[in-house]
């Protein structure tokens, strides 16, 4: 245990390195719950928010420095009651997506229901789309994201612009997971051309985004065995991670992954193709593996950040808090370790929650 007190930027970076502290850090993950908390809690912002609970802040997916630079399309974009619709215009074809807005999580959420890619020609047209964007360098933003809102925080920067590996955009955002399965079959080829010139686009990024003055990285991967098999995942994602991977280690730079589904047959192969730790992991029911299994796969020297799972912590009381955050710190010490809620919270956990886990891993004895 370290005897000089740490600023919250020196005690991630400890904690994530495996060095000694001055107590554990706990960076809660407030996607979906901040809209939740009280009025004047949101008006001051997350920082202060963190700050004054005793929590480290922890900036994941900082900006990203590399930009994406589409070639010149026509986009036609309009709405029909709650339907969103858009068609994007290429000499290639044209690719059509439909958006479902839900009142029920908020006015202004809109979820993908109808992918652009079908047919053997989306895919072409997506190709066409892929080899004529450029990559660019752009490090303006992230200096000032460093001089203003990431000042007193460790920032994870953004890897790539597309936010998340080739293969598991292809699931999220341009095929889904069930039509991406038959097309592997239909025309296996061309999705193989699709995705290696994905994969090509993303090193690009990777070797723009070693001059930005960040240590660690990640891509919202959102890892889990729901949307595809462990054999797809070495692949497809795995293979292309590992290139990232041995990218940032020749810069001394580390990519940690952002997985927050189930992960028991992926968290050792993470491990195995270069990634330096895992972000937002689970413990059932949300993901499908306890911290304990985690470390034990890993062993000693794999940064964990999680463990807080969600709908625990929204319905667990505060007195059943305690022993429940004091097992899972437990479970994630042996190695790198930073107490986190995993991924996203559902509204309804409340900030004395929040402040009470804090409390809980400044006291733990370390």
């Amino acid at each position: 245990m370290s005897q000089t007190p740490m600023t919250s930027h020196d005690r991630l970076v400890a904690a994530l390195e495996g060095q000694p502290l001055d107590y554990l850090p706990f960076s809660p993950f407030l996607a979906y719950v901040w809209q939740s908390f009280p009025e004047e809690v949101q008006a001051d912002g997350q920082l202060a928010f963190l700050q004054s609970i005793g929590a480290d802040p922890l900036w994941r997916g900082a900006v990203c420095a590399v930009k994406a630079i589409m070639p010149e399309v026509e986009h036609k974009r309009w709405e029909e009651g709650d339907r969103i619709f858009e068609d994007t215009i290429t000499p290639a074809g044209t690719l059509h997506r439909e958006w479902l807005r839900t009142d029920e999580a908020g006015e202004q959420t809109a979820f993908l229901i109808h992918h652009p890619l079908h047919t053997e020609a989306d895919y072409r047209t997506q190709i066409w789309i892929e080899e004529n964007t450029r990559m660019a360098l752009d490090l303006a933003p992230v200096q000032e994201h460093l001089n203003t809102d990431g000042s007193d925080v460790l920032s994870i920067g953004m890897l790539i612009p597309r936010g998340k590996s080739a293969f598991q955009s292809l699931i999220e955002h341009y095929a889904g997971t069930e039509e991406l399965n038959y097309h592997l079959m239909d025309f296996p080829g061309t999705v193989q051309d699709l995705w290696q010139t994905m994969v090509a686009k993303d090193l690009e990024a990777v070797e723009l985004s070693l001059q930005a003055p960040y240590t660690y990285f990640l891509t919202w991967e959102d890892s889990g065995t729901q949307n595809y098999s462990p054999r797809q995942y070495d692949g497809y994602i795995g293979t292309e991670i590992q290139q990232w991977c041995d990218l940032l280690a020749k810069a001394d730079k580390r990519y940690i992954q952002h997985a927050c589904g189930h992960v028991r047959d992926l968290v050792l192969r993470m491990k195995h193709h270069g990634a330096f730790g895992i972000e937002s992991i689970s413990p059932p029911p949300t993901g499908n593996i306890s911290i304990a299994d985690a470390r034990a796969q890993v062993g000693s020297d794999f940064a964990i950040i999680g463990g807080v799972e969600p709908t625990l912590f929204l319905h667990k009381t505060m007195d059943e808090m305690v022993p429940y955050v004091h097992q899972v710190i437990e479970e994630g010490l042996g190695g790198p370790f930073i107490l986190a809620n995993s991924d996203s919270c559902p509204p309804g956990v409340t900030v004395e929650k929040y402040a009470l886990v804090a409390q809980l891993a400044r006291e733990y004895p370390i």
